[in-house]
């Protein structure tokens, strides 16, 4: 019965807070995700990298934040939004007077009363959760925030590296100082200082000195401090081929068709978390993966005289990196059709030449000045992407239908380094 209650509850509060909730919360929200959160940031540094500026963040991370969740605190916070007095009533009384145990084996504890924190495993939790924490926001200047549930990571750019680490220490003393007056804990062990492109410098947040990082993981995303993500993309690569060993040793018990679930299961899925993040990766690392796909395909339909691209029509599957393309595609289609969170959907600028073209294009192509930091970016690429899409598949009505559609194209026509012919000794075509 309190699952009704719940679903109730949760869906009024949605609805009257989602003019309240900042545009770059990306926990537990619908259309939002991780992928989303970390493209945003990345995009400003890469941007700020292609016009010789500097970008850095710190890493922060909550502990055990749903527990450390105080009602009161909350409450208040809800009244400052402008609840009224018979649903504040209501959710405190939601809220308090919860108890549980614990159990071992047979064995059950007393039970005792939870003074702080979300009930776990409720739909209520995450929403009130992002309501307590909505705040934050407020309290940066210069900088912004990649939040997703208790990871908070503070990011600037800025055209000199004193003035970025500068504002990073000020600004991250600021978070801290929140955390504190809202009674949350964060991980000391867990504040990481990344800056693109430099080593060897730090900031200090009250008595620590946080030295910078090279490589950073976040949100299960290896960032390095180069941004070309190798090192995430070889990880991947490595976890792959461990697999494809254990899939080999069991090969001649299983059939075909078990061998295609197996590896499309645990081979190809490696590459299915935030492509967008890692997908413009040097040509290098973009061999090894298809070098990888090319074995796992052989082992499934135990051929070693095709080419690779005769197993791929075979399989009637794409590579790693096509599969990326329609990825960015299908963003592309959300950012068009306002599916996509605002902070994404800046990331494009509308083309609003006046006079009706034929082949107008729906968004300007940004300048840039580097391939890194300029043309292998999202919002240099996504434009692209979409007009290289047939007409048909573009005007699709639905994103399913959108999806369905462009799963139906062979290819994707690119221009990056990824696609373009590279002969040696001579360059790309």
């Amino acid at each position: 019965m309190s699952k009704l209650y719940e679903k109730d509850m949760n869906e009024q509060i949605k609805l009257y807070m989602n003019k309240y909730l900042s545009p770059y919360l990306f926990g537990y929200r619908k259309n939002h995700s991780s992928e989303q959160c970390l493209a945003i940031m990345l995009e400003a540094w890469k941007k700020a990298l292609d016009v010789k500026y500097t970008a850095g963040a710190v890493l922060t991370d909550l502990s055990k934040a749903f527990d450390c969740l105080n009602h009161d605190l909350l409450i208040a916070k809800l009244d400052a939004y402008g609840f009224g007095q018979s649903a504040l009533n209501f959710i405190y009384n939601y809220l308090n007077q919860r108890k549980q145990r614990t159990k071992i084996n047979n064995a059950y504890s007393s039970w005792k009363f939870t003074k702080l924190g979300v009930p776990q495993g409720s739909i209520l939790g995450p929403l009130l959760f992002n309501i307590f924490i909505n705040d934050i926001f407020f309290f940066l200047n210069k900088t912004k925030i990649t939040n997703y549930a208790d990871d908070n990571t503070v990011y600037a750019t800025n055209n000199n590296l004193e003035g970025l680490l500068e504002t990073l220490q000020e600004e991250t003393t600021e978070i801290l100082k929140w955390f504190q007056i809202n009674e949350m804990k964060p991980n000391d062990d867990k504040c990481h200082l990344i800056v693109a492109n430099t080593n060897n410098v730090n900031i200090k947040l009250g008595p620590e000195i946080i030295e910078s990082e090279e490589l950073v993981t976040l949100l299960g995303i290896n960032v390095d401090n180069k941004l070309d993500f190798n090192n995430h993309v070889s990880g991947l690569i490595r976890k792959g081929n461990q697999k494809l060993y254990a899939l080999a040793r069991i090969s001649k018990y299983l059939d075909q068709a078990k061998l295609r679930i197996l590896m499309k299961t645990f081979i190809e899925s490696q590459f299915n978390y935030c492509p967008l993040v890692w997908m413009f990766h040097s040509r290098t690392v973009n061999n090894r993966i298809n070098k990888l796909h090319e074995r796992a395909l052989r082992l499934v339909y135990k051929n070693s005289d095709l080419s690779f691209e005769e197993l791929l029509e075979l399989d009637n599957s794409k590579t790693v990196h096509q599969k990326n393309l329609q990825r960015l595609a299908i963003e592309m289609y959300k950012v068009k059709n306002n599916i996509s969170p605002l902070p994404m959907q800046e990331l494009f600028i509308e083309n609003n030449n006046p006079h009706d073209l034929r082949n107008r294009r729906l968004w300007d192509i940004p300048k840039v000045r580097t391939v890194a930091f300029g043309t292998e970016t999202i919002r240099f690429r996504g434009p692209k992407v979409w007009e290289a899409l047939p007409t048909n598949i573009k005007n699709a009505e639905t994103l399913s239908a959108f999806k369905s559609k462009l799963k139906d194209l062979r290819s994707i026509e690119c221009s990056c380094r990824l696609c373009k012919p590279f002969i040696p000794n001579l360059g790309f075509l």
